[in-house]
């Protein structure tokens, strides 16, 4: 039989641990009480997200956790994907680049990086969702996991695939217009070069052969336009040299005795800048090699451009007999001169000219901004 003082101690032990429970319960118990209220506030709230969210061992690469929307997404049901792994849902042509990835994540340690990558999962029937992943290494319990957040793009990819193609056939509407263009540009100089063949007088040859050097000039900007892959502006500098070089393969044998040096950036022009800029440059080399080496002089031809600051300085000069010095070009009835000071004007810039031993042309303006039409 236990005695009277033994019971009095089972007594007291009892009433000591049933104190110490309920001091533990009114510490602990509220706390650990909200805890589990926000444990299940946050797992409702990523139940209710639509991208797919894994939580797997980096070990195994087994899954430990999922939201719903990742069963949903897959067509698994839970009990199912809780037995899987990461390889298991990724296309079959993808699982050596994620595990590159991954594991080149874990290796580095790198738990403040998050890596952004574009795969395919793979559903249960074998049908593949195009998304896009958020991987990150996470550390629960000294325990490393991967935390996969999975965004299906499908429909991002569609519409994206769709601008690529309408971007396309835009761009082959208008290189077949430049090509077109340049085409109809190129029969209106061919009828030029046939209707000058049956011209006698020599004024009326001239006057044919500087039109249909204005109307190259144009065409060989479509030209330029239609070879590159950028249909909304041309190297000028490019662009300078074919036409420099085809006005004086126009003007044959005479313009041989002239030596021609060109200097000029690398510039990228507009449409808008590059067609009455290129009529300039036309009409000034054609004046140099009508007027400026008469007698069979010999010179030298120069043409300079480069951009300051936004403004573009196109320098055109020679040194031959030079614009006669009671000559105002600006108000000149010669159609050249008169063109050239109408298309200054339509670049909205200004010209200079100088008449120290020969002829020398400042011309500096901006590059036109494209006015919407329709």
């Amino acid at each position: 039989m236990r005695s009277d003082n033994e019971n009095n101690w089972d007594s007291i032990r009892e009433k000591i641990i049933g104190l110490g429970e309920q001091s533990i319960r009114k510490s602990y118990y509220p706390e650990l009480q909200q805890r589990i209220s926000e444990l299940e506030r946050f797992r409702a709230l990523l139940d209710e997200t639509n991208d797919a969210i894994f939580l797997s061992e980096v070990s195994s690469g087994k899954f430990a956790d999922f939201n719903n929307s990742a069963c949903e997404q897959l067509g698994y049901s839970p009990q199912k994907l809780s037995e899987m792994s990461v390889q298991d849902i990724i296309s079959s042509g993808e699982i050596e680049g994620m595990k590159h990835i991954i594991d080149n994540l874990v290796e580095g340690r790198q738990f403040k990086n998050r890596l952004t990558v574009e795969t395919f999962l793979k559903r249960q029937d074998n049908s593949l969702i195009n998304v896009e992943i958020n991987i990150s290494l996470v550390c629960f319990s000294d325990d490393d996991y991967i935390v996969m957040v999975a965004r299906d793009i499908t429909e991002r990819k569609e519409f994206e695939n769709a601008l690529k193609s309408s971007i396309k056939e835009k761009e082959v509407l208008i290189r077949e217009i430049h090509h077109r263009v340049k085409n109809n540009m190129q029969i209106i100089s061919s009828l030029l070069n046939l209707q000058k063949q049956y011209v006698h007088d020599e004024e009326a040859g001239n006057v044919l052969l500087e039109s249909q050097n204005r109307v190259k000039s144009m065409a060989m900007i479509h030209e330029k336009l239609y070879q590159t892959q950028n249909f909304s502006e041309i190297n000028f500098g490019d662009y300078i040299t074919s036409l420099v070089d085809d006005l004086f393969s126009s003007y044959g044998s005479y313009s041989r005795r002239i030596k021609k040096k060109m200097i000029f950036d690398e510039i990228m022009l507009g449409l808008e800048t590059a067609i009455p800029c290129g009529l300039i440059i036309s009409e000034l080399v054609t004046n140099t090699l009508k007027y400026a080496f008469p007698n069979q002089m010999e010179g030298e031809f120069r043409i300079e451009m480069y951009e300051i600051d936004g403004f573009y300085h196109l320098i055109i000069s020679d040194n031959g007999v030079g614009i006669p010095p009671n000559l105002n070009f600006e108000k000149t009835e010669t159609l050249g001169l008169v063109l050239v000071d109408s298309l200054v004007n339509q670049l909205e810039g200004t010209v200079e000219l100088e008449r120290n031993g020969g002829t020398k042309f400042k011309i500096v303006f901006k590059e036109l901004k494209y006015e919407e039409r329709f």
